[in-house]
């Protein structure tokens, strides 16, 4: 068995000295040593390196690659530094990337820019210290991934409703990660970015080590060349399948409610960029109704298929038309002439005095529908000016530039229009997850970004919002148009792919026939959770590595157990005398146990079946179970079925000696009934305690390979993923899951276990008599991660068995979502909590089997409370002791 890659903390990285008995450094080609003064410049010269790639990974220069690339550098750079110095690094970081992305902000002046770009690094910075936080524990690489997260869900909400410019998932519109906005979002995205940067990061340590003990006694104390290269293969096969996953996701495109064609109007503005862009009052609207005209002559000489609907941009009409009759004409022309209902931008008056509204409003023939989106979230300081009384006394120019402030919308911009509904997000908000997402939950076939770029010049806004709007595309499948007063406008199908677009400061019209699309992808249906959950376990994880003690660096060759570099020679000692093992290999159990060893034909072995709504499968199960095991004790634990399963399990019991039935009042989970099966078994005297499903998918016949691992062994587990073993008839997507799942427990716990969440397996008695089992609180598979993880912590030997698989043929599997979470976060909870702890010392063992720890109870997050375990006293029992 092997281990997740390994945790560099304890290893030399690319930025520190070289290990103990490594070959010396060459002299400087001046035979000089570097300057001291330029040795501090390397790592701040690092962090603006980094800001500089991330920058150049966004539009409009757009080189995806690079983002991964910056983070690696920046992880690297800010790793086993003090807080104090990796903030200030974080800050050379964050200016060097926030300064060129938000230069187009310069068309208020230097000072805006300067001012905006500096308070977003100071809170961008922040990733830096927790990177160097999470860098102290356990696969770093996972909680860097999750304080990334973290930080893009701070930095989108704080200070004034929040700016989440620059999110790592808007790098990513035309990438290899792209796909993974279906599953989770923008943050999932960020996630998956920020993981392949972190696991880059730690095979460059794992690189730097292996050179630097690639010969001598440093590489004979680290175990050879394999040994070495092991962890950097690990970590980069790891990058990489991380970097691809999303090419496994599919993303359909086809009509599921008829399609739409549309019309996007651009109808420029008078000059590049600017405070003064739009011109004198009127010219944008009448320069959208040029456009308008212009599109109606194409379909007139067949060259443009007839619009259901015309889209206008933010802004397009800067008078009200609403009070303006002037404006009002001219949008009742425009819907005329185009023979189809526009969506017109429009800036609202009032109510009440300097205040205005930013809106998306509906406009036929017949004038004004009544359907209007209002923004729902204004710009601090560019719509509305926060603290205005104060700020107009202090900078007197905000009362000329900005006399009005915007008012803030209240309902979603999911308005009914041309037999379907459109989600009208407006500008700056396509940056906001939930402002897109409530759109479509309700109801939106098709997602509209109306944005007015004019001010921002050729400086890359326009391209970053694209971007952001292809992200949208596919994290909600839906088709998407960018439509701009200056551009870049486009059409964008529910893959992200670009059908047209317009260039910037140029007039144009774009037309296209687009899919209306009904269904909600995953990353739709799970909403905040994604962001939510990788938040909280980037949050732990930074408290877990304030509460972590900053570690030395280890050298390979020294004699420290805990070192995942070092191997010794199987004649070398700990400092207790016992053996030490190679770490992938599970510890020997003690001396007591093994002189109490029997054979295990002389065992008294009983098999716990948890049963619900299973009586299509128990017979069958039970027929071949005693067919081939005929010596060995059935105990079925019904959580009263409703379809009589309970009763069967009676019949049988009747008939059959070996066979006993323990009924609980109602379904209370897997866990607990097993923990119900183990406590009763214990109490009757079994030597041998089997996990096994009612469904068929666990094959009786293959029994007695447990009970014969046992020999040697305290607990031996049925598994699906060593050589030899098998899985039938399973989709593709449980096969990701429970490979996913077992990859994640290996790299969270370092248990060094291929399949931990198998159900099928052999307990010795003494495994479970070391645990307390009523304060077991897993439930579902996490159950079975719990019981293997803990014996294996408490040094019991732990053997895995190849087994065939097959999925149930009859019945509903068991498998929910809700089993799938808890199986991640108590994982996470419990890898925080034990520091990924490997197995005790054999000689702290004492007597039959140790103690094995009791694990933290975690908050459950749905109820902020501690979780209780759950009572799992027998209530009938079919018969007494065997």
């Amino acid at each position: 068995m092997t281990d997740a890659p390994a945790t560099p903390a304890l290893e030399p990285g690319p930025l520190d000295p070289a290990p103990a008995g490594a070959p010396p450094t060459p002299p400087h080609p001046t035979g000089r040593a570097l300057p001291r003064r330029l040795t501090r410049l390397t790592r701040p010269a690092l962090a603006v390196l980094a800001g500089a790639l991330l920058y150049l990974a966004f539009p409009p220069v757009g080189l995806w690659p690079l983002a991964p690339v910056a983070l690696t550098v920046l992880t690297l750079t800010v790793r086993g530094r003090r807080l104090r110095a990796s903030y200030g690094l974080g800050m050379l970081f964050s200016l060097a990337f926030l300064l060129p992305l938000l230069r187009f902000v310069s068309f208020v002046g230097a000072d805006g820019w300067i001012v905006l770009s500096t308070a977003e690094a100071a809170l961008l910075a922040l990733v830096a210290p927790a990177t160097t936080l999470v860098q102290r524990l356990p696969a770093p690489w996972l909680w860097t991934g999750a304080i990334w997260v973290a930080q893009e869900a701070l930095r989108g909400r704080a200070p004034f409703g929040g700016f989440p410019w620059g999110r790592i998932a808007f790098s990513q519109p035309n990438s290899p990660y792209t796909a993974l906005a279906a599953l989770g979002g923008a943050p999932l995205v960020t996630f998956a970015v920020a993981t392949t940067a972190a696991l880059l990061a730690t095979a460059l340590t794992h690189a730097t080590t292996a050179r630097a003990t690639g010969t001598g006694a440093a590489a004979r104390a680290t175990g050879g060349t394999a040994t070495r290269i092991r962890p950097l293969l690990a970590t980069l096969t790891g990058a990489l399948t991380l970097t691809l996953a999303g090419l496994a996701v599919p993303l359909p495109t086809t009509a599921q409610h008829g399609t739409l064609n549309v019309a996007a109007v651009q109808g420029n503005v008078p000059e590049a960029g600017g405070l003064g862009a739009l011109g004198e009052a009127f010219q944008v609207t009448d320069n959208h109704v040029t456009g308008t005209e212009n599109l109606a002559a194409a379909v007139r000489a067949g060259r443009t298929p007839q619009p259901d609907l015309v889209l206008w941009p933010e802004n397009s009409s800067d008078i009200d038309p609403l009070t303006n009759p002037t404006a009002h004409a001219a949008l009742t022309h425009a819907a005329t002439v185009a023979g189809a209902p526009l969506l017109v931008g429009a800036v609202l008056d009032g109510p009440g005095p300097r205040h205005v509204r930013n809106a998306g409003l509906i406009w036929t023939t017949d004038g004004p529908t009544g359907a209007m989106y209002v923004k729902r979230h204004p710009v601090p300081f560019a719509e509305y000016l926060p603290g205005r009384a104060l700020l107009e006394k202090l900078i007197s120019r905000f009362a000329d530039e900005m006399p009005n402030d915007f008012l803030a919308g209240t309902s979603t911009g999911a308005l009914p229009v041309a037999g379907t509904v459109i989600g009208d997000v407006i500008c700056f908000e396509v940056a906001y997850d939930g402002l897109v997402r409530d759109n479509v939950n309700h109801g939106a076939e098709l997602l509209v970004i109306q944005t007015n770029n004019a001010s921002f010049g050729r400086k890359g806004e326009s391209q970053q919002q694209l971007a952001m709007s292809r992200l949208r595309a596919v994290e909600h499948g839906r088709a998407t148009i960018q439509v701009s007063t200056s551009g870049q406008s486009a059409l964008i199908t529910p893959d992200g792919t670009i059908l047209t677009q317009t260039g910037l400061y140029e007039a144009g019209v774009l037309s296209a026939q687009l899919p209306l699309r009904t269904t909600h992808t995953l990353a739709t249906r799970l909403g905040i959770v994604p962001e939510a959950v990788l938040t909280a376990l980037g949050a732990l994880a930074m408290i877990a590595g304030l509460t972590h003690p900053r570690r030395t660096r280890h050298h390979p060759g020294d004699n420290d157990p805990t070192s995942t570099t070092h191997q010794p020679t199987p004649t070398s000692t700990d400092r207790t005398g016992d053996d030490h093992q190679h770490p992938g290999e599970t510890h020997q159990p003690a001396a007591g146990t093994d002189q109490k060893r029997r054979g295990v034909e002389a065992t008294r072995v009983v098999v716990c079946v948890p049963t619900y709504n299973e009586r299509e499968n128990l017979p069958d199960t039970t027929r071949r179970l005693r067919q081939a095991n005929p010596a060995v004790h059935l105990l079925v634990i019904d959580d009263a079925s409703p379809d009589g399963t309970g009763k069967i399990a009676d019949e049988l019991a009747d008939d059959d000696d070996h066979i006993h039935v323990l009924h609980r009042p109602g379904k209370s989970g897997l866990g607990s009934a097993y923990i119900a099966g183990f406590t009763w078994a214990l109490q009757h005297g079994y030597d041998i305690i089997v996990e096994m499903d009612a469904d068929g998918s666990h094959q009786p016949e293959q029994l007695p390979r447990l009970l014969d691992a046992l020999t040697d062994a305290d607990l031996a587990i049925g598994s699906r993923w060593v050589p030899g073993g098998t899985v039938h008839n399973w989709p593709r997507s449980r096969l990701v899951l429970s490979r996913g799942a077992n990859a994640y427990v290996r790299a969270a716990l370092g248990v060094p276990l291929h399949d931990a969440t198998a159900g099928f397996r052999a307990y010795r008695a003494d495994v479970l008599r070391a645990r307390d089992l009523d304060q077991v609180a897993s439930q579902g598979y996490c159950f079975q991660v719990d019981l293997a993880w803990r014996a294996w912590q408490a040094g019991f030997r732990v053997v895995e068995v190849p087994i065939d698989f097959v999925e149930r043929e009859r019945g509903a599997s068991k498998m929910s979502r809700a089993i799938v979470a808890e199986g991640f976060w108590r994982v996470g909870w419990w890898a925080l909590t034990s520091l990924r702890r490997g197995p005790a010392s054999t000689s702290q063992r004492t007597g039959a089997g140790a103690a094995i720890p009791t694990p933290a109870r975690p908050t459950d997050p749905t109820t902020d409370s501690l979780t209780t375990p759950t009572a799992t006293g027998p209530d009938t029992v079919d018969a007494g002791r065997p």
